[in-house]
């Protein structure tokens, strides 16, 4: 099965995003991930539209979100993808209490993310196990979603000002502090454009700013919070 799904993998990147090839590879891949043992239910009545949402994410995020060069492909792409369809979950759950959706999208010319894409690279798995077992896993997949909400709350108040003290050279207003404020917390989010054109700063600079140094160092924190890498 390794084997199969490094070859659908590489098959899918080698295509533009968009191209009628990409689309092919990624359908043969897609079923196969649909038939792999594991991969998250939901009983939710919209289940089917977060599976659709997440194999829009996985279409998006696989050639540079996930490293088919590691052993265990099947295992890692399982819980890779059960990372992200369980926060979907999660936050239909989270809508249908009132609460703010962590799916509020980014979307700023060729880019669109989300503080809920963000969460979904440390690998959370939605529990499959019953009884007892069952029991604990809902208890630890619980206490990672309280750390989504910790995380939003370091962004805010960002007491050790490690978020305002990360920003380009010459550019202090934009800072990951504020960055993660605009662009994750903000409801609708601004959009990385109107900011750069804002503090005058250029585009690609700012985005870059963003890829290379605030997202690494939120998934760094969000660690500090709690959260588990896959081991």
């Amino acid at each position: 099965m390794d084997e199969q799904l490094y070859r659908l993998i590489a098959q899918a990147c080698q295509h533009p995003l968009k191209s009628p090839k990409r689309r092919k590879a990624m359908n043969l891949l897609l079923v196969e991930i649909q038939q792999l043992p594991g991969l998250g239910k939901s009983s939710h009545p919209d289940y089917l539209d977060a599976l659709n949402r997440t194999f829009e994410w996985i279409n998006r995020q696989l050639c540079q979100g996930f490293d088919r060069d590691r052993p265990l492909i099947q295992k890692r792409l399982l819980q890779w993808v059960n990372s992200y369809l369980s926060w979907r979950l999660k936050d239909l759950y989270s809508q249908a209490k009132g609460d703010r959706s962590l799916d509020a999208p980014i979307t700023d010319s060729q880019t669109e993310t989300s503080l809920l894409e963000l969460l979904a690279t440390t690998n959370f798995e939605i529990p499959t196990r019953s009884g007892l077992d069952g029991y604990i896993e809902q208890i630890e997949l619980e206490q990672q979603q309280q750390v989504g909400l910790k995380l939003e709350q370091y962004v805010e108040e960002d007491i050790d000002e490690k978020l305002r003290n990360c920003h380009p050279q010459t550019y202090p207003n934009c800072n990951c502090q504020l960055l993660s404020s605009r662009v994750l917390l903000k409801n609708p989010p601004d959009k990385f454009s109107a900011i750069a054109r804002e503090h005058n700063i250029n585009y690609q600079t700012l985005k870059s700013h963003w890829e290379r140094n605030c997202r690494p160092l939120l998934q760094a924190i969000a660690l500090e919070l709690g959260y588990q890498r896959e081991v």
